[in-house]
C-alpha cells in the first residue's frame, strides 16, 4: 500500500512539473509576441521622430544660412544641404 502511495505522489509532482513548464511556455511565446509588435510599432515611432527632427534642423540651417545672405541648397537623403555665401556681398 505504501508503494502505490510513493508511486502516487511522484506521478503528481511529475504532472506538476509538467503543469508548470507548459504555463512557462505559454507566458514565452505571448511574451515573444508581445515584444516583436511593439518593436515594429517602437521601430516606426522612432523613424517618423528622426525624420522630424532632421526635417526641423534642415529649415534652422536654410534660414541661418539666407540671414547671412547665402543661397542655401537641399541635400538629400544621404548628403547634407549647403549654403553658398556671395563673398562680394560681405566686402
Amino acid at each position: 500500500m505504501k508503494l502505490i502511495k510513493k508511486l502516487n505522489d511522484k506521478k503528481s509532482k511529475a504532472q506538476s512539473l509538467i503543469e508548470y513548464a507548459l504555463i512557462l511556455a505559454m507566458v514565452t511565446v505571448i511574451a515573444v509576441t508581445a515584444l516583436q509588435l511593439l518593436g515594429q510599432n517602437m521601430a516606426n515611432t522612432m523613424k517618423k521622430s528622426a525624420d522630424t527632427v532632421n526635417s526641423g534642423t534642415d529649415d534652422v540651417q536654410k534660414k541661418a544660412c539666407e540671414s547671412f545672405g547665402g543661397t542655401w541648397t537641399a541635400g538629400t537623403e544621404t548628403t547634407a544641404g549647403s549654403c553658398n555665401l556671395d563673398e562680394s556681398t560681405n566686402n
